[in-house]
């Protein structure tokens, strides 16, 4: 192993997995306050981007996804979002896995590369077992993948902790804190983590993300309310102001003194009084976010599987700290090479191998459901109409985020091809009628789109090499 400064004991990162069943732990519900530890395992929900920012026509260019239109920076085909609401209405993955197969190849061009690798597994599995469920099916390969994953995880951390070295002692001591939480959720073991609002917040966010997908206005209407009322309610952890500190230690010590465990308990009370009132009351997310958050509250141990957004997180809470900018640019960029479960089979496969049926289902689509990108994005002074819209999935958007058109294309050339792709697919839909059929009576797609979408895409474009859309065929 590898020598540490200061004496300072961290656990390694055991990568010889124990033969157990990570599927025996249940949740433990009660009504009744709770005397004991309860252990939890959380429920990740899956990563999705908001359509609430659309208005001006975005809604409209969407309903184009219904004809077949490719990914303006991959080519690749996109899903139309009605599809995965029907599919979650019909509750179409909780049938047994040849079934299912039979209802994901229809959407094979729409899916990324990591869903369609994890596809064919799951049809070997169909052949073998055909009666089984999906989840069922990633419980069978998760041991396997699992071990694949630790070991693609390994060399990046081995790269931190020889980084980590050179940490002045106080910042040191985080780390080794930091990486023994890490190891535990890396394990399955049972794990005490700090609470904290801005967390919980955050984590409502991305449920109401999933909840938007779905295009149900009374669940909509209802966690707009709960998101509002949450922000009410946990608001003493404000940026700028960190009364916990940095130190997960610290914050774990602090946050049970008496007077800060009751305002986080009534708080919490309080938000659950409103959520079991509300339509959302049998959301899976969301009532395990709140027996996790309950947890974390009363320092109890919970099984928190390790999630690669918030270890970077709080690595670079830590490494912010330095003096030396080129040194907390060196964690950062060692921690991005941690497998995601949009680039590693077995990451997704880990990642969703404890989740039901139907989101498993979904995530194999979900990334390449249709999204509306901003071509200019809002930070950068980007304006809400559709001039300055684009079709994308919901992966390409998320990856793209606040990154300029012109640098984009300097790192995926391949852009430019796929935006003539794009105007050729819309010059069809326009010229068989279908532009007319989205339309609504205060809403309006027509050919200017297509010539306005050319004259945006060349001014955003590199000025070194502006790229020229060719839409003779429209005027044909």
């Amino acid at each position: 192993m590898f020598k540490y400064y200061y004496h300072v004991n961290i656990t390694s990162i055991n990568f010889n997995i124990a033969s157990k069943n990570f599927y025996t732990t249940q949740v433990r519900k009660s009504t009744k306050p709770a005397t004991n530890p309860v252990c939890i395992k959380v429920s990740p929900v899956c990563d999705c981007v908001s359509f609430s920012g659309i208005a001006n026509g975005g809604d409209i260019l969407k309903r184009l996804c219904a004809y077949g239109v490719p990914d303006m920076y991959t080519g690749q085909i996109l899903l139309d979002p009605k599809i995965i609401e029907r599919m979650e209405n019909r509750n179409v993955f909780n049938q047994p896995i040849d079934k299912i197969v039979n209802i994901l190849s229809n959407y094979e061009r729409t899916m990324m590369p990591v869903e369609k690798k994890v596809l064919q597994i799951i049809k070997q599995i169909s052949k073998n077992n055909p009666g089984v469920n999906l989840s069922g099916a990633l419980k069978e390969i998760y041991p396997q993948h699992k071990k694949l994953l630790l070991r693609a995880q390994q060399s990046i951390f081995e790269e931190i902790m020889r980084l980590a070295c050179d940490l002045p002692k106080d910042l040191y001591e985080e780390f080794t804190e930091l990486m023994n939480i890490t190891n535990k959720r890396l394990l399955n073991d049972p794990v005490v983590l700090p609470f904290s609002e801005r967390e919980f917040l955050y984590k409502l966010r991305r449920i109401k993300d999933n909840i938007m997908l779905k295009n149900n206005r009374n669940e909509i209407h209802s966690i707009n309310m709960l998101e509002t009322i949450a922000k009410k309610i946990f608001n003493n952890d404000k940026k700028g102001k960190r009364a916990y500190g940095r130190n997960i230690k610290k914050k774990l010590e602090m946050q049970m003194r008496p007077e800060i465990l009751k305002r986080n308990s009534s708080n919490l009370a309080e938000f659950k009084k409103f959520f079991e009132v509300s339509p959302l009351h049998n959301n899976e997310d969301i009532i395990n976010l709140l027996e996790n958050t309950s947890a974390k509250i009363h320092g109890f141990p919970s099984f928190a599987n390790f999630e690669r957004k918030s270890f970077i997180h709080e690595l670079e809470k830590i490494t912010r700290k330095l003096n030396n900018k080129k040194f907390m640019q060196e964690f950062d960029e060692i921690s991005q090479k941690l497998p995601t479960s949009k680039e590693n089979v077995s990451a997704f496969i880990v990642k969703y191998s404890s989740e039901n049926n139907e989101k498993i289902g979904i995530n194999l689509l979900l990334s390449g459901v249709c999204s509306v990108d901003h071509l200019v994005a809002k930070k950068n002074g980007g304006a809400n109409k559709l001039a300055n819209y684009g079709l994308t999935s919901i992966s390409t958007n998320s990856k793209k985020t606040n990154i300029p058109f012109d640098e984009w294309v300097r790192m995926y050339p391949e852009t430019a091809e796929n935006c003539q792709k794009y105007v050729d697919r819309l010059i069809e839909l326009y010229k068989l009628g279908l532009f007319a059929k989205v339309n609504k009576a205060n809403k309006k797609l027509n050919q200017s789109y297509i010539e306005d979408f050319v004259k945006t895409i060349y001014e955003i474009s590199p000025k070194e090499k502006r790229i020229e859309l060719n839409i003779s065929k429209l005027y044909e």
